[in-house]
């Protein structure tokens, strides 16, 4: 998993700024103090890495006195994409020794400060390219040429440098300011990023006490953040989880801008997103790996027989706990979507509505969904991959299958290979047939969907907490049957938003 989490607390993060990596010959001031930032934040880049020791990087752009134009012309960049790392204790600095210009030369420095860098959330946006399609290269060279920050403050130039800004932004203001256009995020949840940004103009210091006093950034988070949970108090099947799917949330084409409303830089905590009222929808979703234990609620006999055990006791909300497996947290462009009507608009997959045209040669003439707006019909809603058995009775070691169903030529199915003893995944195989490896065994995994509208707002997280108790929902949209009831009513669900803090005991983000 690739994600960063960097949390402003008291005091926020600060840039101790002063120096530039060129010389600037009429500079007056003795040896500057290097650009540092006091450590005010809460980390996990990789999981795999201890971020007491190991530092974590964000990246600066500075721009003498104003990004803005004057005459036409906008300035030179004192330095782009300047990585800081955590040099120490509560220290972040940059290895180049950048520099204050002196006052005579800018009265202010403009900064901008985000991560992760602007490589990883390319390489994240690339991973929603299939390879093997026939329009891959096409793709490819336009996430390549679109992923990438812009100074567009030139009085009388597009506010959109790739031509976003048409027909599509219909009721979308853009500003002028410093920009990320086309901003993806991953379709695997696993390779998501975080994106967090600070934006503020600080005076130049007069000597050098002045440049220890520092420039205060505060980071914001510009993504919104999902967790599901699950509970079930069903007294007769058995409930296992090994995915998540949130189904057409925004996913790309979005656009940054560092400024506030105003494009200024007097709001640190600003910036504004650009997002069409057509945007890039595509389900977003995390299917457990190798070493993901898959969640369980009911009762299960163990391997021993004889003794039927609860494993664990999921049967409350107060005890439903993450599903998200080692993916993670969602993160998702700030989306306000309505929730899926279900049968009574059953075709909205990506595989049904990718054709558009007259209706002649329509591949699908009975399956085209409802136009899609903002403000009217939606089509949002969250699929958990599920497998339904009956609760043993006695020494049962196995029970049957109620989902996904016996004859499941015609459904989304996912056979995993676990290992008997720990429920720990081993990995996806192709089909049922596979020989398992000793003490292991094949087990089917199938969608279920329940209909949700969300108003999703950046730098807010959502945890929403599962029922099953009353029935586990309704086919996929990927399904045969999208929108038709599985096992008993829909499932019911709860949803509580909360700051986003990481450090905040009673809503954890898992870890590798």
């Amino acid at each position: 998993m690739n994600r960063l989490s960097l949390t402003a607390v008291a005091g926020g993060l600060v840039v101790l700024a002063s120096c530039s990596q060129e010389e600037i010959t009429k500079s007056t001031q003795a040896e500057a103090l290097p650009i540092s930032f006091r450590a005010g934040v809460a980390t996990r880049v990789n999981p795999d890495l201890d971020y007491t020791s190991n530092p974590a990087t964000f990246y600066v752009t500075a721009y003498p006195n104003s990004h803005t134009a004057v005459d036409g012309v906008l300035p030179d960049a004192l330095f782009s994409d300047e990585p800081f790392y955590m040099m120490g204790a509560n220290l972040y600095a940059s290895t180049s020794n950048q520099k204050w210009p002196t006052a005579d030369e800018a009265s202010q420095v403009e900064f901008f400060a985000y991560a992760p860098s602007l490589e990883e959330i390319k390489a994240a946006a690339l991973t929603q390219l299939d390879p093997l399609a026939s329009n891959y290269q096409t793709l490819l060279g336009n996430y390549n040429d679109g992923v990438k920050f812009y100074n567009q403050c030139i009085p009388g130039n597009s506010l959109d440098p790739l031509n976003q800004e048409n027909t599509t932004f219909s009721g979308v203001q853009l500003y002028r300011g410093f920009k990320l256009a086309r901003f993806y995020v991953a379709t695997d949840i696993s390779k998501q990023v975080d994106f967090i940004t600070a934006h503020v103009s600080a005076p130049t210091p007069k000597n050098e006490d002045e440049a220890k006093i520092g420039v205060e950034l505060k980071f914001k988070h510009q993504l919104s953040n999902v967790e599901l949970r699950a509970f079930s108090g069903n007294q007769d099947y058995n409930i296992e989880i090994a995915g998540v799917r949130l189904g057409r949330p925004y996913t790309g084409g979005a656009i940054f801008n560092f400024c506030d409303a105003q494009g200024s830089a007097n709001n640190p905590e600003g910036g504004q997103w650009g997002i069409s009222k057509d945007p890039q929808r595509l389900p977003v979703e995390y299917i457990y790996g190798a070493g993901d234990e898959i969640y369980r609620m009911g009762s299960y006999n163990n391997l021993s027989g004889g003794q039927v055990i609860t494993s664990p006791a999921h049967t409350t909300a107060a005890t439903a706990l993450s599903i998200m497996g080692k993916g993670g947290n969602a993160m998702v462009l700030p989306t306000k979507n309505g929730a899926w009507a279900g049968e009574a608009n059953p075709w909205i997959a990506p595989k049904y509505s990718a054709y558009s045209g007259d209706g002649t040669n329509d591949p699908y003439p009975d399956k085209n969904p409802k136009a899609w707006s903002a403000d009217g019909e939606g089509d949002m809603y969250f699929s958990i991959l599920i497998r339904v058995t009956l609760k043993p009775k006695g020494s049962e070691l196995s029970t049957q299958q109620i989902y996904p169903y016996g004859n499941n030529t015609n459904m989304n199915v996912v056979y995993m290979e676990k290992e008997k003893e720990s429920n720990k995944v081993i990995g996806r195989v192709p089909n049922k047939t596979v020989t398992p490896g000793a003490n292991n065994e094949i087990v089917e995994f199938g969608w279920a969907a329940v209909p949700v509208g969300v108003n999703w707002e950046r730098g807010k997280k959502y945890v929403y907490t599962l029922d099953f108790s009353d029935g586990v929902g309704i086919q996929d949209p990927e399904d045969n049957r999208p929108g038709a009831a599985i096992i008993g009513d829909g499932i019911k669900f709860s949803v509580s938003v909360v700051d986003w803090e990481e450090t905040q005991t009673t809503t954890p983000i898992p870890q590798e």
